[in-house]
């Protein structure tokens, strides 16, 4: 038995027989004959035509249980496989270099794919994500063949892939996909993005995946802590097995009048979880969970997935969607969390390192157009309803903050005066997730309703440790005595000024994490719905005051290791 470990990309547990996918040969570079061209074109139309039916077909089938942005994600895909330039690139290296058409898929692919590597833009990148995605379905229709006479899988499989891609993930012919395993793929992906709306347990930054695995291979895929099983002994196998029907249990379980009063510590401490997504797909998982509303709503989807800029009357019928699916629960939207460049928005100098320059609060303050268009969707969204709340991300001074302010207030005196509908009371908040923002957090509350702690990018910023680079995880998920510091003393500012703080991000769904949060003072949580029922489980096991010498013993553990030991303690307890 083997633990390998990735990056979790969507949490969840699976078991099942391992099918590989995407590692076959290299293009070698051999010459067709003359009187092959013909035959090859024709198989390149083939494909063409059998690969928008298959996106066709999955839009339709997929129409309820995904949302618009989401769907749109297909309609990037069917652009690419009409594009005229695209084709015919493909098409010139069959008749002039003598390529076979699979050949030329990859010469052609390879072609942009470094093209677009080269350049510092997020939004390029998933561009070629998506050239990535259409190119593998292009290639596994013309492979057909071969993949019809490969041994199938009897039951639900694991994927395991070179790369995360929507083509592997929608197999019309064997739709029984229960997790994917795979060796490249990043969590902003539109891969990503699909795998955590459908739920379905994904784990990337493995690799040699052909060395650890064969088809057919029994695993067992513990996405929610970023593993991999191979071969594992009866108790692993067991307890896998038990542990993915609680998941898909979880999944379809709907929800219950009690939901809401389940959320207390053992000793009835009230503790309010919301939930954290980025589509209306994962916005109504939301609801089915029963938790109380969306703490964090990510807008940046529809900007990414859109050719142009995205309308204001689309974006008022997306977030109205998004309102509406909480049925009066509260809900915050954050605004733009990326930087010009990632937008496709102009912007006079290329910066060397985007994520420490213009992103976020910066980015939109340098593009009012943008904020403005974002203010006014969510004001006119949020019309007669109440609870609607505009998140600023990557804050760092209180200038920031007003200027947003001014903003939003300017906006809806606009909208009145223009006699179109507009909600009477949003409440604006700060992320914090710069050191800089979490020193000055009292200042920041007093120009906000309340604050919301992204827990995840302030540790990877007071550790100087990317979350998304393999190789620097283990900084990233070193439990650093100065992170729990800093997280205590946000705590205790915010109760200082008598403002509620909600605590946002994969950390904060960390079971080990949870008796710290709460033995610190944090009573608000924002989740990925997926992770509710973990963290429930902990926070009915202990009392608030259990929790309180739980973070006083981590609060004085001196290095890394002593806390490690302490969370490790709790596990065994």
């Amino acid at each position: 038995m083997t633990r390998v470990r990735g990056e979790s990309v969507a949490p969840g547990l699976a078991v099942g027989q391992v099918v590989l996918r995407g590692f076959a040969p290299e293009a070698t570079g051999r010459r067709i004959a003359a009187d092959e061209i013909e035959t090859e074109l024709n198989r390149l139309r083939d494909a063409l035509q059998k690969s928008r039916a298959q996106i066709e077909e999955i839009k339709q089938k997929q129409s309820d249980g995904l949302g618009e942005a989401e769907r749109h994600i297909f309609d990037a895909h069917l652009a690419y496989l009409g594009d005229a330039m695209f084709v015919t690139e493909i098409e010139s290296q069959v008749l002039q270099e003598r390529l076979s058409v699979r050949e030329a898929v990859q010469a052609v692919f390879a072609k942009y794919d470094r093209i677009f590597q080269l350049v510092e833009s997020d939004l390029l990148r998933r561009r070629a994500s998506d050239l990535r995605d259409v190119a593998t379905r292009l290639l596994r229709n013309l492979e057909a063949d071969a993949v019809r006479g490969a041994a199938a899988p009897t039951g639900p499989y694991i994927l395991a892939a070179r790369r995360l891609t929507t083509a592997d993930m929608f197999n019309l012919d064997n739709e029984k996909v229960e997790g994917i395993v795979a060796e490249e793929g990043g969590m902003s992906s539109h891969a990503a993005i699909l795998a955590r709306g459908m739920g379905i347990p994904t784990v990337t930054g493995i690799r040699d995946l052909p060395r650890l695995l064969r088809d057919g291979d029994l695993v067992v895929l513990d996405a929610s802590a970023g593993e991999l099983v191979t071969s594992p002994d009866d108790t692993t196998l067991a307890e896998g097995t038990i542990g993915a029907q609680r998941w898909k249990a979880s999944k379809a379980q709907a929800p219950v009048a009690s939901d809401l009063s389940r959320h207390l510590t053992r000793d009835g401490t009230p503790v309010r979880v919301l939930g954290s997504c980025g589509s209306a797909g994962e916005a109504d998982l939301v609801r089915t969970f029963g938790m109380e509303g969306i703490g964090l709503f990510r807008t940046e989807l529809q900007f990414l997935v859109e050719k142009a800029r995205p309308s204001e009357d689309s974006l008022v019928s997306s977030y109205r969607q998004v309102i509406e699916s909480q049925h009066g629960r509260p809900v915050s939207f954050r605004l733009l969390d990326a930087s010009p460049t990632t937008l496709g928005l102009e912007q006079r100098h290329q910066e060397r390192n985007p994520a420490m320059g213009q992103r976020g609060v910066r980015g939109l303050l340098a593009q009012k157009d943008v904020l403005r268009l974002q203010l006014r969707a969510i004001l006119r969204a949020a019309a007669g309803a109440s609870g609607v709340a505009v998140l600023v991300p990557f804050v760092t001074s209180v200038w920031e903050l007003q200027r947003v302010k001014a903003a939003l207030l300017e906006e809806r005196v606009a909208l009145k005066k223009a006699g179109v509908a507009t909600a009477s009371d949003v409440e604006l908040a700060p992320v914090i997730e710069v050191p800089a923002a979490a020193m000055s957090l009292g200042a920041l509350l007093t120009e906000s309703d309340f604050a919301v702690v992204a827990v995840d990018d302030l540790q990877a910023h007071l550790l100087a440790a990317d979350r998304d680079n393999a190789s620097v995880r283990e900084y990233h998920e070193m439990v650093h005595p100065a992170v729990f510091e800093v997280l205590a003393r946000l705590a205790k500012d915010a109760e200082r000024r008598n403002k509620p703080l909600i605590l946002f991000g994969e950390s904060a769904a960390d079971p080990a994490r949870v008796p710290f949060y709460l033995g610190v003072g944090y009573r608000s949580f924002s989740i990925a719905p997926v992770r509710l029922r973990s963290v429930l489980r902990v926070m009915h096991r202990y009392s608030i005051d259990e929790c309180r010498r739980v973070s006083a013993r981590i609060l004085e553990a001196p290095r890394t290791l002593d806390v490690q030991k302490v969370l490790v303690n709790l596990e065994v307890e």
